[in-house]
């Protein structure tokens, strides 16, 4: 059997998006080229390694097999490539943004531990910043990528709401950078199981983390809209401080399902009567026709693709009509190590 690495990578990529069309748009190929790069794969193989459905595919048994192995391979490929293009006593830094609303201690863990192992040729740097800040360091050469959110695809949830809500969560993008859509993450709204209102006055004060995110300003602009005047807001810095604000009742806060799971002895969160849960992407953006090898880009992607689908898990139960508030969540899942 002789599958080049190609071939391995446009695999690794179908396999990660569940869909030859949107494989074929991350890596630049035709939808035909990937088709073929697929049936002559599964023609080496000598049996079928995706099951084809109406919506996409998925990983047949044989195509599970075949995953693992190339993950392994490509990782080796990687630190070959790495290791013949400079000086493994002096690697390159890769020195990546991240928003607060990504940034949160579990989730900074991850994404060094992933990074870790499939950057191996490079070290990664992490600095959170705001949303605003990211444009500026771009332009100051201070940062090699960034780590941010962007409006989802599916704007369903987005189009039951006032028009006026569209263009904060549209923030443009500059020509000079580049994006690449990595995980959707899913955003509950929350408030202190212990917080005094549960009515409409609950969302009288908002806690956020990052003014220009716009999983932070989504919250304050639908109460606002809701309401006879604007929220009072409460600007903390980091998400950490957002969820402990939250639970000691300073106000509501618009968190990442993962982040929303708090332990019950902490004072707990429960959801936001009246206010729906919401997604924004994760997403990578870099400069665009930057000049290091794409193998860099394409580890640094799928380190921050794992770490954000690690963040997604999480889970928050709707309060029963007319019972007493109590805490629902459970702690933040540990990732593997």
């Amino acid at each position: 059997m002789d599958i080049d690495a190609r071939t391995l990578r446009t695999f690794r990529e179908v396999t990660l998006t569940g869909s030859f069309t949107q494989a074929a748009r991350r890596l630049g190929y035709s939808q035909s080229s990937v088709t073929a790069q697929m049936r002559a794969l599964e023609r080496q193989v000598g049996e079928p390694v995706f099951e084809r459905l109406p919506n996409g595919v998925r990983l047949t048994r044989t195509g599970a097999v075949l995953c693992d192995y190339a993950r392994q391979i490509l990782t080796l490929v990687g630190e070959m490539e790495a290791a013949l293009r400079r000086p493994a006593a002096n690697p390159p830094r890769m020195t990546v943004g991240v928003v607060p609303a990504l940034a949160y201690g579990q989730q900074l863990a991850r994404l060094t531990h992933i990074g870790r192992r499939l950057l191996s040729g490079a070290q990664l740097a992490l600095r959170v910043m705001g949303t605003g800040e990211i444009h500026d360091a771009f332009r100051a050469g201070s940062i090699d990528g960034a780590l941010v959110l962007t409006a989802a695809d599916a704007d369903d949830q987005l189009a039951a709401l006032p028009g006026a809500l569209a263009d904060p969560l549209r923030p443009e993008r500059p020509d000079e950078l580049t994006e690449v859509r990595l995980q959707e993450v899913e955003f509950a709204p929350v408030i202190g199981v212990a917080a005094r209102h549960r009515g409409p006055a609950a969302g009288r004060q908002v806690v956020i983390a990052d003014p220009d995110c716009p999983s932070q300003r989504w919250l304050p602009e639908f109460l606002r809209l809701r309401s006879d005047g604007p929220p009072e807001i409460h600007e903390l810095g980091s998400m950490a401080g957002v969820r402990a604000a939250a639970q000691s009742g300073l106000g509501c806060a618009m968190l990442p399902m993962a982040l929303a799971a708090s332990p019950r002895e902490a004072g707990g969160l429960r959801p936001l009567p009246g206010v729906p849960r919401m997604r924004w992407n994760a997403s990578m953006l870099s400069v665009r026709g930057d000049d290091r090898p794409a193998l860099d880009w394409e580890n640094l992607a799928e380190t921050l693709r794992q770490a954000t689908a690690l963040a997604c898990a999480g889970s928050l139960d709707e309060e029963p009509e007319g019972t007493p508030a109590v805490s629902a969540l459970g702690p933040d899942p540990d990732f593997a190590g």
